[in-house]
């Protein structure tokens, strides 16, 4: 029950964010609003990155949004690989990434975590979400 009520709390505190960070810019920054936005979750999502692709870090620590290019499918690679770590753009704050894994009856399934020096979730990567 608190695991659940974190998570929502976490998405909501993260969405809310990314809709103040985007909203803010938007004046400035021509892209889709806060609602096309989809949050990088596994490693399948960051495999489907191409080269020249734009994601959004969003740091919960600076309150920020930076805009990244995709340089390579290996670099995207890198934004998911346990144990490596990213530079927030804007704070340049390093979070280390660590796989959550959640095991379920059929399978097991792994979310990206981006964590500050005392384990804490401070971090996520987003994409303009496809053309419905």
């Amino acid at each position: 029950m608190k695991n659940s009520l974190i998570t929502q709390i976490r998405k909501c505190g993260a969405a809310s964010l990314l809709g103040l960070a985007l909203g803010a810019t938007s004046t400035t920054f021509a892209g889709p609003g806060p609602q096309q936005w989809q949050t990088l979750r596994g490693p399948q999502e960051f495999k489907q990155l191409k080269a020249g692709e734009n994601v959004a870090f969003v740091c919960q620590q600076c309150k920020t949004v930076s805009e990244m290019a995709v340089t390579s499918e290996q670099q995207a690679m890198n934004l998911c690989k346990e144990g490596e770590s990213v530079t927030c753009p804007s704070c340049t704050k390093k979070t280390k990434i660590v796989m959550k894994r959640q095991r379920n009856d059929p399978a097991t399934r792994s979310e990206v975590s981006y964590v500050n020096e005392k384990g804490e979730e401070c971090a996520f990567m987003a994409k303009p979400a496809a053309n419905r």
